[in-house]
């Protein structure tokens, strides 16, 4: 233990990502509100201060040139988690496979499946 007892206990504390992080899987569909718009996409507030971000290509299946041609800050908008990074504590987020339209191609399977909560493809 260092001197002030400072280091042996740092990292050990889950803080709010990790938490978040603990209750969600890869494809699972989550509601959130747009909070900013960016030049490459969208952030989305998916719980009290946790926000992903949604890259441009993923928020609609037809292509964009910028978000607000999809979406506006203060809207309601359902993702699916496409990526999880604890390490450097960012969600990534698609919108596009969030809708019926296509979700069978993003997702492998046949469209309107439910969505799943499991890591890896699903079974066929």
């Amino acid at each position: 233990m260092e001197p002030g007892g400072q280091t042996v206990l740092e990292g050990h504390t889950a803080g709010p990502f990790q938490v978040f992080a603990d209750t969600i899987a890869v494809r699972q569909k989550l509601s959130g509100q747009v909070t900013k718009l960016i030049p490459f996409g969208v952030f989305v507030q998916v719980a009290d201060g946790i926000e992903g971000l949604v890259h441009l290509r993923e928020l609609a299946w037809t292509p964009s040139e910028t978000p607000g041609d999809v979406v506006q800050v203060g809207e309601e908008s359902t993702v699916v988690v496409t990526e999880i990074d604890r390490e450097r504590r960012r969600l990534s987020l698609s919108r596009r496979q969030s809708s019926s339209a296509g979700v069978g191609r993003a997702a492998g399977g046949p469209a309107g499946r439910a969505s799943g909560n499991s890591w890896g493809p699903a079974s066929r």
